[in-house]
């Protein structure tokens, strides 16, 4: 039987007692009808994930008492994605399965060709409901940390905010000369960690936002003789990533 596994943003240690807030204690007691006493775990959103039992039920939900803790295995690679927004559904499972893929943190951006666009006032509510997924969404895979969703910005300010990286990758279906497993399998790059990647929206992109791009230091790549939709690609590339340089975790001290 898998052990539930609760998320509580506060600090955490063995021996203390905390609360699980109302609608998590609803969900322990009336979904999966644990009792006083059933083992659950819970993290926090560090290398740490805690060992915690039911002590009891309170008018308020349920206190829960920490009667452990064990480091997780830490990533050997560090991504950043930047995906420019798709439809709303559509990103609601970009940011659920990068999240499983490992991506540390995703920033939604609007391209030229981006379908939606948003009032000013709409984007926060955007980039919280897109938090609340990113945390559902390592509860349920065993991920010990939560990718941070960065706000809404336009293309060129992405180009500009993204972190220094190794590598800086931009899918393109008009490359045709340099393919990604070719980057990323050059012996030149064998030690690199860090990684940027940006994924296009439904229409692709435009001629001028790849120069852009190319100026900023990233290198246009292609993802084979396939154009790939959008939700895809990015999963694609985050997976072809995994695979090429993040094969093995390691273990965080402290």
């Amino acid at each position: 039987m898998t052990i539930p596994r609760l998320y509580l943003p506060r600090p955490l240690e063995t021996g203390a007692v905390c609360a699980a807030a109302a609608d998590q204690a609803r969900y322990l007691k009336t979904v999966l009808r644990m009792r006083e006493g059933d083992p659950l775990l819970i993290f926090n959103g560090t290398d740490w994930e805690y060992e915690a039992v039911i002590r009891r039920r309170t008018a308020e939900g349920m206190e829960l008492e920490i009667t452990g803790r064990r480091v997780l295995p830490a990533s050997e690679i560090h991504v950043t994605l930047c995906q420019a927004v798709p439809k709303v559904e559509k990103m609601d499972g970009i940011i659920r399965h990068a999240t499983e893929l490992g991506a540390e943190r995703i920033v939604p951006f609007l391209a030229e060709r981006s379908v939606p666009r948003w009032q000013a006032e709409q984007l926060p509510r955007k980039r919280e409901r897109w938090q609340k997924i990113a945390v559902e969404a390592s509860r349920q895979c065993g991920r010990p940390d939560i990718p941070e969703i960065g706000e809404i910005v336009t293309f060129e300010r992405m180009l500009r905010d993204v972190p220094e990286s190794d590598l800086r990758l931009i899918p393109w279906e008009e490359e045709t000369k340099t393919g990604i497993r070719e980057i990323l399998r050059d012996p030149a790059r064998s030690g690199m960690k860090e990684f940027v990647l940006v994924i296009g929206p439904e229409g692709g992109f435009s001629a001028g936002e790849i120069e852009l791009a190319r100026k900023a230091g990233f290198l246009s790549v292609s993802l084979g003789k396939r154009v790939l939709r959008v939700e895809t690609a990015s999963l694609a590339v985050l997976a072809v990533l995994q695979y090429e340089k993040g094969g093995r975790e390691t273990e965080s001290t402290g």
